[in-house]
């Protein structure tokens, strides 16, 4: 490495000199609170070296104002030391520790250099990287599971697990946790069948059952959706090339492939509520049942963003700004989809409910479509009109009317469910109530029932399509000015319990 003038280049530094200077710029930086709280940070130099660096609470303030993130400055008089422990974010062998005596001034050099190293997949799967160093690794999302609250150390945490794919149809399974599972269930929820790159900087490589396994090394790690730098736009464009050969050789079902399945609902089996508990593959099933309750812990809506058939998860921002609240103006919210600060959003149905037929339980979770099509009103109907938070408790009546009804429902058994035992199942589809009938009043064995036509077709109800919106026509009359004694749509049953015989294919009478 050339040294030019008195900048020397990361990989020069040693252990036995503390007057070094180097031009450097902030790659990550994070808050840790081992052994003490400190900044944690990630600078890499002109040549694409990286080294760790660490200042304790008293020279966070300063460290964090004069290293902003992406931008290069001279750094003078730190001492470095030998670096050790796992999950190391460079393979560089030494650790800059910043102190007060530590100077930090601006450079004119202007460098937009994203310094990725990109793992191979190869690589990490034969085992041939070193799990105690961090690494880049990025790839397109599929096979996407339910994100999961699970106790870890006696806390509840989120997690999500999905696997990435490369371009050579090579794939691996990634596991995200806390905050990172909040940026995935935003960009992917009801967006399941565009194409979603995800960038893992400073990912962990970790083994879970025996298997390789990507997941983030607390909050060492970055992730980043869909990313614009030119690496990412390559990988893209080179993944859209070989994404059809891929498809066709995948073992695994593709999380994209999953929407584009022309699958026909009409052939799809009848299952009873035992049977998808210990089914042992991922699938798709229908299912008669009522609803015997709403989940209400997990809130009946979300505000998704209305512009440009976005409908997409937003965050609320500027909560705590005055001149907003005394002005009386549009919340404000951030679409990460949109890359915009919005005001025009509104409330999209996530409704979890337990369902039961003659042999089980279990919980459902319908999206918007699929809950507009049920419950016979759009979310914004049935909402208050109030952007702060509510009682979950409080549930608009006709969603509280659901319980008692019973539906056929169209459902997707994911691997999350198969393998990983996920208990909530994903309503894709919506069936009338003249089908409940046809199936109740079938003598076969419920695996051989032949079912009837639906009344509403898979684009209109289907939850793979939270864009499509209903014509002039059908919009119905907002809730607050209806009568008592309007009913929901006809796509429910007036009998609570199911017929046995349509789930208990021992009690089936030949005639």
């Amino acid at each position: 490495c050339r040294v030019t003038r008195v900048v020397t280049c990361l990989r020069m530094s040693s252990l036995f000199k503390t007057g070094w200077r180097v031009r450097v710029k902030m790659l990550h930086s994070w808050k840790q609170n081992f052994g003490g709280e400190t900044l944690e940070c990630i600078l890499a130099d002109e040549t694409g070296g990286k080294i760790h660096a660490s200042c304790k609470r008293s020279q966070m303030f300063r460290v964090q104002r004069g290293l902003p993130i992406g931008e290069w400055r001279f750094v003078e008089n730190f001492t470095v030391s030998q670096a050790g422990g796992q999950y190391r974010p460079t393979n560089l062998q030494y650790k800059m520790t910043i102190s007060g005596e530590t100077v930090i001034s601006k450079s004119d050099l202007q460098n937009n250099n994203h310094f990725l190293d990109l793992a191979s997949y190869e690589d990490i799967i034969e085992g041939k990287l070193n799990p105690y160093f961090l690494i880049d690794v990025i790839g397109e999302i599929f096979d996407m599971r339910t994100i999961q609250t699970v106790k870890v150390k006696n806390e509840d945490r989120k997690r999500v697990v999905f696997r990435l794919r490369d371009t050579n149809g090579n794939d691996m399974e990634c596991c995200l946790w806390g905050r990172f599972t909040e940026l995935i269930e935003s960009h992917l929820q009801e967006n399941e069948g565009k194409l979603i790159i995800c960038l893992i900087r400073f990912a962990k490589i970790s083994y879970y059952k025996g298997n390789i396994q990507i997941t983030n090394a607390f909050d060492a790690s970055l992730v980043t959706l869909n990313p614009e730098m030119q690496e990412a736009v390559d990988f893209k464009e080179r993944l859209l090339q070989a994404l059809l050969p891929l498809a066709i050789v995948e073992n695994k079902p593709a999380y994209k492939a999953v929407k584009q399945q022309a699958e026909d609902w009409d052939d799809v089996q009848v299952c009873s509520i035992s049977e998808i508990l210990v089914a042992v593959e991922a699938q798709k099933c229908k299912i008669v049942c009522s609803i015997e309750s709403i989940n209400t812990g997990w809130g009946w809506f979300f505000f998704g963003h209305d512009a440009n058939g976005c409908n997409r998860r937003v965050t609320r921002i500027g909560r705590n700004d005055p001149r907003r609240i005394a002005q009386n103006e549009k919340p404000l919210w951030r679409c990460e989809n949109c890359r915009a600060n919005v005001t025009n959003v509104s409330p999209k149905y996530k409704l979890h409910v337990y369902v039961a037929d003659d042999s089980d339980t279990c919980k459902l979770m319908l999206l918007d479509s699929v809950g507009k099509t049920v419950i016979g009103n759009e979310a914004v109907e049935l909402w208050n009109g109030s952007y702060d938070e509510t009682n979950p408790e409080d549930l608009p009546e006709p969603i509280q009317n659901l319980v008692g009804k019973s539906f056929c429902f169209g459902i997707s058994i994911s691997s999350d469910n198969v393998t990983n035992g996920a208990d909530t199942y994903l309503v894709a589809e919506v069936r009338g109530g003249e089908e409940i009938h046809k199936i109740e009043s079938q003598t076969a064995p419920v695996s051989l029932i032949e079912s009837g036509s639906s009344i509403f077709s898979a684009g209109e109800v289907s939850k793979f399509d939270p864009n499509s919106q209903n014509s002039a026509e059908d919009v119905t009359t907002p809730f607050s000015k209806r009568k008592d004694n309007d009913d929901l749509p006809d796509v429910t049953s007036a009998s609570k319990k199911l017929c046995t015989d349509t789930i208990k294919p021992e009690k089936t009478k030949t005639e």
